[in-house]
């Protein structure tokens, strides 16, 4: 009988150990491609051709000089109120303007929805909302005036943190 030769299992360890991390990259892979729900734009490619038209309009936005500010607020079950302030740049109300604001959900699809702000006056505009999950949201308000236009963006956690949730 031989002797075993003292480190013989130390080459053995080697491939233990990259089989393990094989396994473990082999298990995140099908987790990532089983459980796949982010947003993707369905028209990359024509929204990639309008980049430029893009860039045209956020110059004109700041140029405008419009001040938005977004200010969401959500109870425990869910009911929330979303509050615009647009002003001028010179800090004046801006009055008779057309409020729109779209919540998109960054982490899932199917739960998007738009509201319509009313005029609440001295340039504040407001509506109330039910939010279907609690958690990250993008907020896209549109403030438009005659030919005057503005969007802002703002992303939101909405929702009780201490309570875990909706969703």
């Amino acid at each position: 009988m031989t002797a075993r030769r003292p480190g013989w299992w130390i080459p053995w360890t080697f491939v233990g150990l990259f089989l393990v991390v094989l396994a473990v990259n082999g298990v995140m892979v099908w987790v990532a491609i089983g459980t796949f729900t982010g947003v993707v734009d369905p028209q990359y490619y024509r929204t990639g051709l309008e980049y430029n038209r893009l860039l045209e309009e956020a110059e004109r936005e700041r140029a405008l000089g419009w001040a938005v500010d977004v200010a969401a607020d959500v109870a425990a079950d869910g009911h929330g109120r979303l509050v615009v302030r647009v002003r001028d740049r010179e800090g004046r109300p801006v009055e008779g303007a057309e409020v729109v604001a779209r919540f998109l959900r960054p982490t899932s699809e199917g739960h998007d929805f738009g509201l319509t702000l009313g005029p609440r006056g001295e340039g504040t505009y407001a509506a109330a909302f039910a939010l279907p999950l609690f958690g990250q949201w993008d907020v896209h308000v549109r403030v438009r005036r005659g030919g005057e236009r503005v969007v802002e963006r703002r992303r939101f956690f909405l929702g009780p943190a201490a309570e875990g949730g909706k969703g």
